[in-house]
């Protein structure tokens, strides 16, 4: 049995799926109410683009994909705890860092299946609400994939590294939230989405193929793109393999010493 799938039996008896399912319905229903209800104002220019949909999912993604990855990351590095179940893999053999890379795998995999429910739900509402097909729906469609991805990668090692080397769940969930926090300030408030590439959680800001909404730039007959959009999901892919390495890095060093 590999090791991936040994970290999942671990959580047959924590109702992690059922955890997972309920955020994902929260939040597919919050994101498509809102795009729902924008449709069904009689929307103008860009707003009456299915375009808009997929800039509605990068904002609300802005604002919840730290958080969300946070709190699974506390369940997740928490499950080891639970009869000191981490101990008892370790003397079978399974080292810090095999520990680490599989629980980075299994909650990469967690956030992306998330967030690729509300992508396509969003999508779909769009769609199905009458919004009008554009080129930079179709130019932004895989990039904002492939965006989702490293952005979860990287926040998902972030947080794990940080339920590691802190005591408790609460410690790493707060630090995500405060990291949010910063990186939507940044962009969405300061108009300063660049910020977001100094942190994990504002890389899906920082690398987003979709310019930032300006009284210039919002009055076209289509979204403003990035000049370089998959230099963009190069440079966060490049950024987010750095915190995976410090963050392995770290939990590695804390495992040897303990």
């Amino acid at each position: 049995m590999s090791t991936l799938a040994l970290e999942i039996r671990k959580h047959r008896n924590s109702r992690l799926l059922l955890l997972i399912l309920g955020i994902a319905l929260f939040e597919t229903v919050w994101l498509t109410a809102i795009i729902g209800i924008q449709a069904s104002r009689s929307p103008q220019g860009l707003h009456a683009l299915k375009t808009f949909s997929l800039h509605n999912y990068m904002q609300m993604q802005w604002l919840l994909l730290g958080p969300t990855i946070a709190f699974l990351a506390s369940r997740v590095a928490g499950v080891d705890q639970v009869g000191r179940m981490g101990q008892v893999f370790r003397a079978l053999g399974e080292s810090p860092r095999r520990q680490f890379m599989t629980k980075l795998a299994l909650l990469t995999g967690l956030g992306t299946l998330i967030s690729m429910i509300m992508l396509i739900s969003a999508a779909f509402v769009g769609t199905q609400a009458g919004l009008l097909d554009s080129p930079s729906y179709a130019a932004v469609f895989w990039l904002i994939i492939a965006l989702t991805i490293v952005s979860v990668f990287a926040i998902s090692a972030v947080q794990l590294a940080l339920s590691n080397l802190f005591d408790g769940s609460s410690a790493g969930v707060i630090i995500g939230v405060i990291g949010t926090l910063i990186t939507s300030l940044a962009g969405i408030a300061l108009k300063m989405p660049i910020i977001g590439w100094l942190l994990p959680w504002g890389l899906l800001m920082a690398g987003s193929p979709l310019e930032t909404l300006t009284p210039g730039n919002s009055a076209g007959a289509d979204f403003a793109l990035a000049s370089n959009p998959w230099l963009l999901v190069a440079l966060a892919t490049a950024v987010a393999l750095a915190w995976a390495f410090v963050s392995a890095r770290l939990v590695i060093r804390k495992e040897e010493n303990a």
